[in-house]
């Protein structure tokens, strides 16, 4: 039988150097976005969900790809328009930002589909599975702001299983206090952002890069 690692279980997996690199990348894009929205509010204002949220992925992956530079146990793939990084031979994660109730906004291609899910029981070798994760921030949809970085934890396109917040990338990562965070008292499924006639075409054996 699969069984769920718990929160801690997997920050002391991935290690102070790659829970500390999320963080950071969350807080750098969050000076990124403020910086355009100063510099160009108009443009901000102007941009669709769906082309904010583009803008602020290309912005989270570069950050995360210059803080996990090095690290001998993360491998990085960037294949567009799917993004993903590896952590020892055990995690798997994508980036993406968590709505109020932790959903996610993803196209469902089979792949996406195939990543939302834990591995069968019957596929895998106890301690030696695969274990998706998500990595990310949280999104006031209101204000259009980030919020703090998370990881989360889920089994299928509507069973969150854990959403935590990581820990402030200022304060150090030794022993560091888990927050779970508020998820919807019943499971709600990711978001489906449906693009026009072209993007369709252009996402069928591929996934949504949106954070």
């Amino acid at each position: 039988m699969f069984s769920y690692p718990d929160a801690d279980e997997v920050l002391s997996d991935l290690g102070d150097k790659v829970v500390e690199a999320f963080a950071r990348a969350v807080a750098r894009t969050t000076d990124d976005l403020a910086e355009y929205r100063q510099i160009k509010p108009s443009w901000v204002s102007q941009a669709s969900e769906r082309g904010l949220a583009n803008w602020i992925h290309d912005r989270l992956w570069y950050h995360l790809s210059v803080l996990l530079d090095g690290i001998s146990t993360v491998r990085l793939v960037d294949s567009e328009p799917t993004r993903e990084i590896f952590v020892g031979l055990r995690y798997r994660l994508r980036a993406k930002r968590h709505g109020d109730e932790g959903n996610v906004s993803t196209f469902l291609t089979p792949g996406a589909i195939e990543f939302l899910f834990q591995p069968p029981a019957q596929e895998t070798i106890s301690g030696l599975e695969e274990i998706r994760l998500i990595a990310g921030y949280t999104w006031d949809k209101e204000t259009r702001e980030m919020g703090q970085p998370v990881l989360s934890l889920r089994d299928g396109k509507d069973e969150i299983v854990w959403l935590i917040e990581l820990p402030d990338a200022g304060t150090g990562y030794g022993g560091a206090t888990v927050t779970p965070m508020p998820v919807a008292p019943e499971p709600s499924a990711p978001t489906i952002e449906l693009g026009d006639e072209d993007a369709a075409r252009g996402n069928e054996t591929g996934e949504d890069a949106q954070s």
